[in-house]
């Protein structure tokens, strides 16, 4: 296996989170973005951030976790908190699910 395809699949394991713009939801549109949960809070709070920059809605200040994988069997509710997702990214990267 070469390097590049065991970057790949890490990549296609790592814990992710899809985070939808709450504004566009209500409005009909889907904006959102799937985020890496494998790294720190503040770093996944900056691309929500950035996500709800580019809506096309005028004011977009709330967000929901629409959807997510890698997990394993815990679930995430919609508003689960960014510290605690991160946290059991981390443990499911470094001990798997």
């Amino acid at each position: 296996m070469t390097h590049c395809s065991l970057k790949q699949q890490d990549t296609a394991e790592t814990p992710r989170i899809y985070v939808a713009s709450l504004a566009d939801y209500n409005a009909g549109r889907l904006h959102g973005r799937w985020i890496d949960a494998n790294q720190s809070a503040d770093a996944i709070r900056e691309e929500i951030a950035q996500m709800l920059a580019e809506s096309e809605e005028f004011i977009a200040e709330e967000w929901a976790i629409h959807d997510y994988e890698n997990f394993g069997d815990l679930e995430l509710s919609e508003y689960a908190d960014i510290d605690h997702v991160t946290e059991a990214a981390h443990l499911i990267v470094e001990h798997g699910p």
